[in-house]
């Protein structure tokens, strides 16, 4: 049985937890929600964040070979000395994913979906498949890992952090808060942040990119016959080949045999693996540059799909595990089974007393053990007077998760070469104030400070939604996300000679540039300006001047960038001056 996988898990303390995408627009399990809290937190996967985090449903493409900014804000904090630290960034694709039309959860009885199939049944969200999560709910978990104190089930539903298997979507709990995971899963690595980067090399091998992962096959209908007799729940599936090989089971009258597969790797590169990025603990902000902390994804050539979804996943650990590794190694305390407390509310074998200078019998007189809000007796000699710690061994480490709503991947025009960079400008954030968006964000275009050169190509989109809270602030028709993009007027000098500030825009300023046949924003002619700062000048309602004719989805297309220069923009819809700011810079640079 493996037990070398390392735990993707985060230690917290009674936390409102928190991992969130704030470009690409991470979903949170929401879909249209108009409240500010989402209406099930098991929708498609297990977030553990905040209800009120997350943007309600839009769409959009990118090319291959283009640059996506992905942009988070993590509450915890990553890369300082208070915690250890993960962050994976995955994708995949498929002909059924989807976004689905209702936040009701997909069924796990196929008798309930129209025509019997879930997996076709457009109504409701989907992601893994179902085929992929009967086959974790029925196959036995890892018993070869750490759960410390926690009454576990047998099979891959039921994990030290989700101990009562607890059903999201179609997401394998196991599958969710290990990584790498052992068995075959349906997503790419794209890249993993951490704070340890000698762990690098142990990420890029394991990675289901470069390497085969097996499991026990069981013939096609298998599952399906157990659910039609009524006998599902009584079937476990073996997790390891010795076991699977060696099991007898009956099928249609017969014994078999079900056989060990390997289904291959993803034969894509391994994940690119980087130091974690700094954080700061208890706060959903900027990074140490005063902007969100970031990753620049370029797609790979090999994509071309309709129905692709990214997902985040942020794990934090103790440092009291500084010791100790859940893959061991390199002269590193092995975290698995053998420290497994004897009962519930029981001490775990997790040496910390050591780095107190304390025997084991000392630490388990004092309080220092690893276990259930333990009290501890901090002063010598007093030992009437007590601290409780808030210490939930389910979650000594903990997992959070993201996911973005669907977006399609699409093959650059043959009119573009294929050596030709593009790049991706998109806002993020939803309608409201600081206090009305949070977790997510004010508005803002993403990246904000963008620089390109003389001959790239630049692809222009945003989207958003008709159904934010009726009551958050902003300007045109309430409940709507709108942007735009015009030129910020020429910079003012200070009066005593040159302005410091180069290129076109004062950032100060929030009157736009007169627009005229000679303006040159990246070069672009009169009609994308025009098309950029109103829309795609299509009827709907409302006033034109807010955008409230414009769509929720606005697309400019690639166009070639000709002219170097330093640009400064604004939306004007929402840059409400005394207390909100969108506002973006290009520097475009010779080749």
């Amino acid at each position: 049985m493996n037990r070398f996988a390392f735990l993707v898990a985060a230690l917290v303390l009674v936390v409102h937890g928190d991992v969130y995408l704030q470009g690409m627009r991470g979903s949170n399990n929401r879909l249209n929600e108009e409240g500010r809290e989402r209406n099930n937190a098991n929708r498609l996967f297990d977030s553990q964040n905040n209800n009120r985090g997350g943007y309600n449903q839009g769409n959009m493409y990118f090319y291959t070979g283009s640059d996506v900014h992905i942009e988070w804000t993590n509450q915890h904090s990553c890369g300082g000395p208070n915690n250890h630290c993960e962050l994976v960034v995955q994708y995949m694709c498929g002909d059924l994913v989807r976004d689905g039309t209702t936040t009701n959860t997909i069924p796990d009885n196929p008798t309930k979906c129209e025509r019997n199939d879930c997996d076709t049944d457009l109504e409701y969200g989907m992601h893994e498949n179902y085929n992929y999560y009967k086959e974790c709910d029925r196959r036995y978990r890892n018993k070869g890992l750490y759960t410390a104190d926690q009454n576990m089930r047998d099979h891959a539903r039921s994990t030290r952090q989700n101990n009562n298997a607890q059903r999201r979507g179609y997401e394998c709990p196991e599958e969710r808060d290990y990584y790498p995971y052992w068995h075959p899963t349906p997503w790419r690595d794209i890249v993993v942040f951490t704070d340890d980067t000698e762990r690098c090399d142990y990420y890029k091998k394991n990675s289901q990119n470069v390497k085969n992962k097996g499991y026990c096959k069981y013939p096609d209908n298998f599952l399906e016959f157990k659910q039609a007799q009524g006998v599902v729940n009584t079937v476990m599936l073996m997790n390891t080949k010795e076991s699977c090989e060696s099991q007898k089971v009956e099928h249609g009258g017969e014994i078999i045999t079900p056989k060990w597969v390997e289904v291959g790797a993803h034969d894509i590169p391994a994940p690119e693996c980087k130091k974690a990025p700094w954080s700061r603990d208890n706060h959903h902000g900027n990074n140490v540059d005063g902007f969100p902390n970031f990753y620049t994804w370029k797609i790979p050539d090999s994509i071309i799909h309709k129905n692709c979804v990214m997902r985040l996943r942020y794990n934090i650990t103790s440092g009291e595990m500084t010791k100790g590794r859940f893959e061991g190694g390199d002269g590193y305390e092995m975290i698995d089974h053998n420290m497994n407390a004897e009962g519930q509310n029981k001490k775990t074998g997790i040496d910390i007393w050591t780095q107190y200078g304390f025997t084991a019998e000392t630490a388990e007189a004092r309080g220092y053990v690893f276990k259930q809000d333990p009290t501890v007796k901090v002063f010598d000699g007093i030992d009437n007077l007590q601290l409780a710690l808030a210490l939930n061994t389910n979650q000594y480490s903990r997992t959070f998760e993201d996911r973005t709503h669907v977006f399609e991947i699409r093959q650059r025009p043959s009119t573009v070469p294929a050596a030709a960079k593009i790049h991706n400008l998109n806002v993020r954030g939803k309608r409201g104030n600081i206090v009305q968006t949070y977790p997510a964000v004010e508005y803002d275009f993403h990246p904000n400070n963008l620089e390109i050169s003389v001959g790239d190509y630049i692809h222009v989109q945003w989207t958003g939604a008709n159904s934010n809270p009726g009551n958050n602030a902003g300007q045109g028709r309430a409940r709507t996300d709108r942007s735009n993009m015009v030129l910020l007027r020429e910079i003012t000098h200070d009066g005593k000679g040159k302005s410091p500030y180069q290129g076109q825009g004062c950032y100060a300023c929030n009157y736009p540039e007169i627009i005229t046949n000679k303006t040159d924003f990246l070069g672009l002619s009169t009609e994308d300006l025009i098309n950029l700062a109103f829309g795609d000048k299509r009827q709907y309602f409302g006033d034109v001047e807010e955008l409230d004719d414009t769509g929720t989805h606005f697309d400019l297309g690639l166009r070639k960038i000709t002219k170097e220069g330093i640009y400064r923009y604004m939306c004007t819809r929402n840059n409400n001056f005394t207390n909100r700011s969108q506002k973006g810079k290009i520097i475009v640079k010779a080749k």
